[in-house]
């Protein structure tokens, strides 16, 4: 379990707040929606905190400040969806692989997609209430699930990577 006060811990913390303030840049400049490392970030904290807890908290609190920040409102089955995305981080926690990150980069944009598209046409008046409909909800969020995807896999391999060859340099980093 990390201490708070220690190297690792702080420059995981560092690498999660980095990651969460891309969620700006869709605000900033010309950008492409679903675009941020806000999914890596999940998948990272879900296998770098070594305190399940921590795995958790970090990156929720980081998507509810930037919210705040960028005038997002709160929705409990997106912040559920990213929770499952912390928990495919957890699968991959102890074999931490350039193929273990790709698959759960896949499988987390995955179970996002299902869990929010779903939600976005329960209540939705936008779709028909059958099997039409959800398809069709489906298949508009498809350009969505791409760019989350993509940046799963571009982000997860700039936050792996920068720490790997953090925890090369600074030993300290390394998990007991």
């Amino acid at each position: 379990m990390e201490h708070i006060r220690s190297p690792r811990f702080i420059v995981l913390s560092l690498l999660v707040i980095a990651a969460a303030s891309t969620r700006a840049l869709p605000y900033l400049l010309p950008h492409m929606w679903n675009f941020s490392a806000v999914g890596a970030l999940a998948i990272f904290a879900g296998a770098q905190f070594s305190d399940k807890r921590f795995a958790f908290i970090m990156p929720i609190a980081a998507m509810a400040i930037s919210d705040v920040f960028i005038g997002n409102g709160f929705s409990i089955l997106v912040y559920s969806g990213f929770a499952a995305m912390v928990a495919c981080g957890f699968l991959i926690r102890n074999k931490v692989s350039s193929v273990n990150i790709l698959l759960a980069s896949f499988v987390s944009a995955g179970v996002f997609f299902l869990i929010t598209n779903f939600a976005f046409f329960y209540p939705s008046t936008l779709y028909p209430r059958n099997i039409s409909g959800i398809l069709t909800s489906y298949a508009a969020g498809l350009p969505f699930f791409r760019n989350m995807l993509v940046s799963n896999i571009l982000f997860s391999a700039v936050l792996f990577g920068s720490f790997y060859l953090l925890s090369k340099r600074f030993p300290a980093l390394v998990k007991a």
